[in-house]
């Protein structure tokens, strides 16, 4: 994890997003992609021992031990981000990193792991996202009066 002094004026800052969580990573931009999944997987155990929580499902979901089961994504519209996402195309070569994907700072970033036998199911990227009404429910309404 990096330590306040270890953040350097040129990092990025990556939103790693799943359900209604979202993971701020600093990253330099020609970090390998590798290195930011093990980095995203050591906080996401810090974090959440027991597994990840979901609204999707009653058990947390187990958080993988292998960068090789955790998917990327990227949002097919970035101003529109309800259009779903699209897996990042990441080879696992040294030479992927944030710059060479196309990723700019404070990018938004889909996560998702692999469940089961690889091939067998394809994995859709859940982000949730708050509304207006979410935050302020004590707003709905008071227009009608």
């Amino acid at each position: 994890m990096a330590k306040d002094d270890d953040v350097k004026a040129t990092a990025w800052t990556l939103r790693f997003k799943h359900g209604k969580h979202t993971i701020l990573l600093f990253a330099e931009p020609l970090t390998p992609i590798s290195t930011i999944k093990t980095e995203l997987l050591t906080t996401l155990k810090e974090r959440y021992p027991d597994g990840l929580p979901t609204s999707t499902a009653d058990a947390p979901l187990p958080i993988p031990d292998s960068i090789n089961e955790v998917l990327l994504g990227v949002p097919i519209d970035v101003y529109e981000p309800s259009k779903g996402w699209v897996e990042m195309g990441t080879v696992g070569s040294t030479k992927d990193c944030p710059k060479s994907l196309g990723l700019k700072d404070n990018s938004v970033i889909a996560f998702a792991f692999i469940e089961g036998d690889e091939g067998e199911e394809k994995v859709q990227f859940h982000v949730e996202w708050s509304s207006y009404e979410d935050q302020y429910p004590e707003d709905i309404g008071e227009d009608e009066e």
